[in-house]
C-alpha cells in the first residue's frame, strides 16, 4: 500500500498546474518524495539480500584470459557472457545487466545506476546511457527495476535496499569485479538510495553520484552529523527549478556534507565540454583531507512536465517506454550530459 500511496501523491503533483518554475511549486509532493525512501531501518544488510548475497563481497582475480567478465555462478548470477542487456531475476526484483566484451586483467569495474519513482531500468538507460557508455569503458553496469511495473514502480528502503545491495555483492563476486572500481548512482528516488548506500556501505564504494534528491527525512549519516565509515568522493547534481525536490533541500544536503567532511571550497571546475556559457550550469568542487571530495552540480534547466528542473541534462529519452508517464529529460539545449559526467567522474575516482 505504501508504494501505491507514494505513486498517487507523485501523479497528483505531476498534474498540478500550481507547480511553478521558481522551485516553489509541488512542495507537498516534495515532502512526500523526501520520505519516499521509507524507514531506513538498518537498510542494506550485507547478508540475506537478493536471494542470498555473495560471501565476502569483494572478489579478486579479475577477468581471466583477457576475456569477458570472469567468475561464475554466484547466487542469482549464472551467465557472465558479454551482453548489451540481460535481465537477471533475483528475489523480488529484476536487474538489467550490461557486460563488456572484455575486461582488464584486474577485472571490470561495476556501476549501479538506479531509476526514480514511476520508472524502470530501461527508462534510466534512456536518460543516462550508462549501460552503453560503461560497457564500452570496461564496466559491468546494473540497472535495477523497482516493483511493481511502471508507472507504479517505487523504491522502499526497508525492503529494497538489502535486496539491491545483496545483488551488488553477488555481482562483485559473479563478474569478478575489480573491488577498487565499484560505484553507485541514481536519480530522484534512486538518488535517495545512493545517499543511503553511501551512509551504510561506504567501505564498498570507490565513488558515488546522487542526483535530484537531497538528504531525506530517513536517518542519514550526514543529516545526523556523522560521516560515513569510509571517505568516498561524491558527485551531486540538482536542478535549481526542481518542482518536486526543492533546490533548498539540495543546498542543505551540500552544506551538511561540507560540514561533516570538513571540506574547503576549491572553486568552479569545467564539465567534459569545457566551461559552460555565462549563466549556465555550475560545477563547484570542495575537497578535504585524503579522499574527501564533493563536486556539486547545479543547473537551471526545465523539464517537459510540471516537475520542472527534476530532469536529466543531456538526455534524449523519447518518453515512449511501456508504462512511461512522460520523459524526464531536460529541455534542450543543455551544456552537459549527466550520464557522461557520471562515467568520467567514476573513471577519475577509483579507490586509492
Amino acid at each position: 500500500m505504501r508504494r501505491f500511496g507514494l505513486v498517487l501523491v507523485f501523479l497528483v503533483a505531476c498534474g498540478d498546474d500550481s507547480a511553478t518554475s521558481d522551485g516553489g511549486g509541488g512542495a507537498g509532493a516534495a515532502g512526500a518524495a523526501s520520505s519516499s525512501g521509507g524507514q531506513n531501518s538498518g537498510a542494506g544488510s550485507s547478508t540475506g539480500g537478493a536471494g542470498g548475497s555473495a560471501s565476502g563481497g569483494s572478489a579478486s582475480g579479475g577477468a581471466a584470459n583477457g576475456g569477458s567478465a570472469a567468475g561464475g555462478a554466484s547466487g542469482c548470477i549464472d551467465d557472465v557472457s558479454p551482453t548489451e542487456r540481460r535481465v537477471v531475476s533475483c528475489g523480488p526484483l529484476t536487474y538489467d545487466v550490461a557486460i563488456p566484451e572484455a575486461c582488464p586483467a584486474q577485472g571490470c569495474g561495476l556501476i549501479f545506476d538506479v531509476h526514480g519513482l514511476t520508472m524502470s531500468g530501461p527508462m534510466q538507460e534512456a536518460n543516462t546511457g550508462l549501460a552503453q557508455r560503461g560497457r564500452e569503458a570496461g564496466y559491468v553496469v546494473v540497472q535495477p527495476n523497482a516493483t511493481p511495473a511502471p508507472p507504479a514502480a517505487a523504491w522502499a528502503a526497508a525492503e529494497d535496499d538489502a535486496e539491491v545491495f545483496g545483488f551488488l555483492e553477488q555481482a562483485i563476486a559473479g563478474y569478478s569485479i575489480d573491488p577498487k572500481r565499484v560505484h553507485f548512482t541514481g536519480f530522484s528516488q534512486g538518488g535517495d538510495m545512493t545517499w543511503r548506500m553511501l551512509c551504510n556501505h561506504s567501505e564498498v564504494f570507490a565513488s558515488v553520484a546522487p542526483a535530484a534528491f537531497g538528504l531525506s527525512q530517513d536517518e542519514q549519516c550526514f543529516r545526523t552529523g556523522t560521516a560515513p565509515s569510509a571517505t568516498v568522493p561524491i558527485l551531486f547534481m540538482h536542478g535549481q527549478f526542481d518542482n518536486l525536490v526543492p533546490f533548498p533541500q539540495a543546498l542543505a544536503a551540500r552544506d551538511a556534507v561540507i560540514d561533516v567532511l570538513d571540506l574547503t571550497l576549491e572553486g568552479e571546475v569545467d564539465f567534459l565540454g569545457g566551461a559552460p556559457p555565462p549563466g549556465g550550469p555550475k560545477r563547484t568542487r570542495y575537497s578535504g583531507e585524503g579522499n574527501a571530495l564533493l563536486e556539486f552540480v547545479e543547473h537551471g534547466y526545465g523539464g517537459v512536465s510540471a516537475l520542472g528542473g527534476h530532469c536529466y541534462p543531456g538526455s534524449e529519452d523519447p518518453g515512449t517506454a511501456s508504462g512511461q508517464l512522460f520523459t524526464f529529460k531536460c529541455n534542450p539545449p543543455n551544456a552537459f550530459n549527466w550520464g557522461a559526467e557520471v562515467l568520467a567522474f567514476f573513471q577519475a575516482h577509483p579507490k586509492p
